[in-house]
């Protein structure tokens, strides 16, 4: 039962009005006092319990004692202006050696102010890579499957995303920017995502944290 603040004084106000209670004496009021701060305390953590159950959030992330590094590859190491790329990326868990499975990345790419790519990628075993073919289409294209339960884009069954377009059509730096949103489990959000940055560069073909 729920009690709210005035409804325990009117019923305070019966019980000395049916009883006739002498609330003169010290140690009555004393009691009394008692009686209506326990049952208004019952009262609002009845209500807080009953708040609570209008459905759970997703689970969080805890990463615990892991130190996680990301591991990001590109080939070829020189980069070339109008060629096919390759970007292979990971998690790991430092302490294990193991690469950290159901990672959602969030992959940003760009030269100077000109944003390249900005997509979710999700990589059920953790490992993720991305064939960046180059074509004479002035738009670029993410071949891959959207998953609904990740809201991103998974591998084809050859274990690869294909970008069909101009990613690294000009010569100069390329900032690639990754942002992990999941780990361990595909709706196990982190409560502060993972940033990661790194530069490409099509004169010195250097990959950098």
């Amino acid at each position: 039962m729920m009690w709210h603040k005035n409804e325990v004084a009117i019923k305070v106000m019966l019980i000395q009005s049916n009883l006739n209670l002498n609330l003169s004496n010290p140690l009555l009021i004393i009691l009394m006092s008692m009686f209506l701060i326990v049952t208004t305390v019952m009262s609002s953590n009845t209500e807080s319990v009953f708040a609570q159950h209008h459905g759970a959030p997703p689970p969080m992330a805890t990463l615990g004692d892991r130190n996680i590094s990301m591991n990001l590859t590109i080939e070829p190491k020189k980069i070339i202006s109008d060629q096919d790329a390759q970007l292979t990326m990971h998690l790991m868990d430092e302490n294990t050696g193991q690469v950290i499975q159901h990672v959602t990345y969030r992959l940003t790419i760009s030269n100077g102010d000109q944003l390249k790519l900005s997509e979710f990628f999700h990589s059920h075993t953790g490992d993720l890579t991305i064939l960046a073919r180059s074509s004479d289409s002035p738009h670029l294209t993410v071949g891959g499957t959207f998953d609904v339960l990740t809201n991103a884009i998974v591998p084809d069954p050859a274990g690869k995303i294909v970008v069909n377009g101009p990613l690294f059509s000009e010569a100069g730096k390329y900032d690639i920017d990754v942002e992990i949103t999941t780990v361990d489990n595909d709706k196990t959000d982190l409560m502060v995502p993972l940033v990661y940055h790194f530069v490409a560069n099509s004169t010195n073909n250097s990959v950098s944290n």
